[in-house]
């Protein structure tokens, strides 16, 4: 399989790069990591999709292989090698520390638990042997000391990012971006898909409904759909028996499996990661995510890299699905030396950006010049690869570039990104909610931390106060012409708690926060630190993607 290659392809090339791991010179500062989410159900499911239990442990495992590297050396020879990031706290979760932003998926939130409780596992107050060295709320008066529930377990903050949320829009470009996915759409029109789809129409439909329990059906069996059959089948190859050993054993299906992933990968990088010469919209995934990731390290920066004030977090994690992937790998032009990133990774795999800088320290101190800092990026493909973390060059740049400098990092990074939200607004010509309040003379991006003159709080608020008095003129007009009256109802008094299904949050839910649809101006930085169905094409979590550095025509 493709992501199978770019493993060994990856394996070979770690005499090429650079930056070695276990580099005692090397002072890593931040660090921004966008992860794919663990395997989950299939997205053209009738059923909302869920994170299944492997998907679960392989987000668990890359969470503890981020935990060698970057918090505490394990005893073990997996993992993404050791370069620590200094600061950080070893044992104890600190959430000042990380910040963890997700779509409010169920599946991308469940996928952002499963790997903290890799990165930092239940912990109790005398785990060490040494006595008290928890969270002093856990002694109590009579110095008794008391754990969290589960052994221990630690608690994320993990902000769930609704599409109510201006700042959704870093994690999902192309979410209510019409312009985007009109841009994505074009590819169903170029003679390449034509000819691919007339080719391959036997294939599909020699594919068994039956594998796809209703959920597809006849109509779709056809290389339009190729990335959501191959989404489907590779589902039910892990997990259908039957599935499993006819694409494996069945002579009639010899190679099948492997050819519907090069088809859907084929079809995923058109449709989300190739260049258009007649517009840039199709990039919008990767443009949005290019501005969180710039806007973290600037924070980084801007706070001298220090962990503890709470102004900047020097461990970012974002979660989200493959279409971000494609559409920024095509960004920074990765596809031009390894032709491997026009591939949907495998599940569970992260792209990882590392702010550095270098010089034997003992205290890695954070360098007093902007030329000291370097960034480079890594790729890691899903869970099952055994390896080091294994750095690549981005931006065209040779082999033996994989570190770029600060600077350059923020020019080219610059030139490609959208990061204030009212840009965003009128490029994608999008009717979010938040959007209401932008208008052409209303906001702009003069700055690279995505300032505008209105602010997403204000939009938000803008679009709440015409929403509301929208859903107030209905009303009355149903009292007026349609008999409705309004009358009070004695009755019991009001439970004070609620939880997320009432008007409050209860204490079991503390892992998770969802916004209210505020948010702080400034995109980039995520506000404070720390039966067969033959409809049309399901676009659940559709991203598009494309690059201005270069043109690339499909003929």
């Amino acid at each position: 399989m493709r992501a199978l290659s770019l493993a060994v392809l990856a394996a070979a090339m770690a005499g090429l790069v650079g930056a070695a791991d276990d580099n005692e010179a090397v002072n890593i500062h931040g660090v921004v990591a966008f992860i794919r989410t663990g395997e989950r159900t299939p997205i053209m499911s009738q059923d909302p999709s869920i994170l299944t239990a492997l998907g679960a442990q392989q987000m668990y495992d890359l969470g503890q292989n981020f935990r060698t590297r970057y918090i505490q050396e394990q005893n073990s020879t997996r993992g993404l090698g050791v370069q620590q990031l200094r600061g950080m706290s070893t044992d104890m979760l600190r959430n000042e520390q990380i910040a963890i932003r997700s779509l409010d998926e169920p599946y991308l939130v469940a996928s952002a638990q499963s790997f903290m409780q890799g990165l930092y596992p239940p912990y109790t107050i005398t785990s060490s042997g040494g006595g008290a060295l928890g969270d002093e709320s856990g002694i109590l008066a009579n110095g008794s000391a008391i754990d969290f529930p589960l052994g221990g377990y630690q608690y994320p903050d993990i902000r769930a990012l609704s599409s109510l949320d201006p700042q959704s829009i870093y994690l999902g470009g192309a979410d209510d971006c019409p312009a985007a996915q009109r841009q994505a759409a074009m590819y169903q029109a170029t003679p390449e898909f034509l000819e691919a789809r007339r080719e391959y129409n036997s294939l599909y439909e020699s594919l068994d409904l039956d594998w796809f329990q209703g959920d597809i059906g006849e109509s779709q069996l056809d290389y339009m759909y190729a990335f959501e059959i191959y989404d489907y089948l590779s589902y039910a190859y892990t997990h259908n028996s039957d599935a499993h050993d006819r694409l494996t054993n069945d002579s009639s299906y010899a190679g099948v499996y492997d050819r519907l992933r090069t088809l859907a990968d084929q079809d995923a990088w058109y449709t989300w990661g190739n260049a258009s010469t007649s517009s840039s919209d199709q990039a919008m995934p990767g443009k949005t995510l290019a501005a969180s990731i710039l806007g973290q390290f600037r924070k980084i920066a801007l706070n001298a890299g220090n962990t503890t004030n709470g102004l900047s977090a020097p461990l970012t994690l974002l979660f989200g699905e493959h279409e971000p992937f494609l559409s920024l790998a095509s960004l920074m032009l990765l596809d031009s030396f390894n032709t491997n990133f026009r591939a949907a990774p495998p599940f569970a795999s992260a792209m990882v950006f590392e702010l550095f800088s270098t010089g034997n320290t003992d205290d890695g101190a954070f360098p007093q010049r902007e030329e000291d800092l370097w960034v480079r990026f890594s790729f890691q493909n899903g869970t099952e690869f055994e390896g080091a973390l294994i750095a690549h060059p981005m931006f065209n740049n040779g082999p033996s570039r994989t570190n770029m400098r600060w600077t350059e990092f923020q020019e080219l990074v610059g030139q490609v990104m959208v990061s204030a939200y009212g840009d965003w607004c009128r490029q994608c010509d999008s009717p979010a909610l938040f959007c209401w309040g932008v208008s052409s003379s209303s906001s702009s991006s003069s700055n690279g931390n995505g300032g505008s003159s209105v602010s997403p709080t204000v939009a938000g608020v803008i679009g709440a106060v015409i929403s509301l008095a929208v859903a107030g003129l209905v009303f009355a007009a149903a009292m007026l012409l349609g008999g409705v009256r309004v009358h009070r109802v004695r009755g019991s008094k009001k439970a004070e708690l609620g939880g997320f299904k009432g008007s409050a949050k209860l204490a079991s839910d503390a892992d998770v926060s969802v916004p209210k649809g505020g948010a702080a101006a400034g995109i980039v930085s995520f506000g404070a630190a720390a039966g067969g169905n033959d409809g049309g094409r399901k676009m659940g979590h559709e991203r598009v993607g494309s690059w201005e550095l270069r043109q690339k025509e499909f003929g």
